[in-house]
Order: C-alpha cells, then sequence, then structure tokens
C-alpha cells in the first residue's frame, strides 16, 4: 500500500489523505472496508439503516478491515437510534452533515470519538467552528 503521511493521516489514523464520500447505500460495508484496506478513510453511510441494521453493518465492517473508518449520519434526519450504536460498537469517527453538529458533537468526544463534519455552505463551517471551539472551551474548563 501507498503511504503519503499527512496530518490528516496521523490524526485519522489512515495511510493515505483520501476520504470516501458516505453517499447512500453505495457507501455499504464492503465498500468502506475496501477504501480502509486501500488506505483512506471508508466511511458507512447509517442514516437511513435503523439501529439494527447499523450495528449489522458496522460488525461487517470491523470483520473485513482492522483499519479505522467512519459512520456518517445526517443530522437534518432522526439520528437518535443511530449515534448510539455508533458509540456502543467504538466507531472510531464519526461524520456529520446537513444540520448542527453541536447537537451531537459533546457526546461523540465523550464517547472517544472523533468528530467530522462537512459543512455544504461557509456559514455552515464557520457554525460549526464555534460549537466545536465552544465544546473544547466547555470540556477543558471541566477537567
Amino acid at each position: 500500500m501507498a503511504v503519503l503521511r499527512t496530518p490528516l493521516c496521523e490524526r485519522l489514523g489512515v495511510g493515505l489523505p483520501i476520504v470516501q464520500a458516505p453517499i447512500g447505500s453505495a457507501a455499504a460495508p464492503r465498500l468502506v472496508a475496501a477504501v480502509a484496506e486501500a488506505g483512506g478513510l471508508g466511511m458507512l453511510a447509517l442514516t437511513w439503516r435503523g439501529p439494527e441494521r447499523a450495528r449489522r453493518d458496522i460488525g461487517l465492517v470491523r470483520r473485513l478491515t482492522g483499519r479505522p473508518f467512519a459512520a456518517n449520519l445526517v443530522l437534518d434526519f432522526p439520528v437518535a437510534d443511530s449515534l448510539p450504536v455508533c458509540l456502543d460498537e467504538g466507531v472510531p469517527i464519526i461524520s456529520t452533515f446537513w444540520g448542527d453538529p453541536a447537537q451531537v458533537g459533546a457526546r461523540i468526544h465523550e464517547a472517544g470519538a472523533l468528530h467530522m463534519h462537512t459543512a455544504a455552505q461557509v456559514v455552515g463551517a464557520i457554525a460549526a467552528q464555534a460549537a466545536a471551539t465552544f465544546e473544547h472551551l466547555t470540556m477543558e474548563a471541566n477537567r
């Protein structure tokens, strides 16, 4: 496997700065595992799969690869059932999109996972950065 080490690679635990898009049913366990095995970050799309299917798909990814991968949740849809499954299963990276990342960020960090949020607009990126900064400062103050 080719390796191109960058700070992003170090943070994610991957060999290449490549992140697979979590596009619906295409982002299924076999693709996620293949991307991870190739050195990138595979992302499992879980928003519309329900908690039982999410648990099963996470388990399948784990059986196919021992490398880091991410679970993606779209925050404009209900994720209250899927997020706990991801955290209980120890998914190392939780990716979110749309919606307010502040609603899940602290819970993700408290579980020991890395939270990555994709913003579609500058205003969303600024809000996500502000939420992450506030969360970090709050966590530091509570130590």
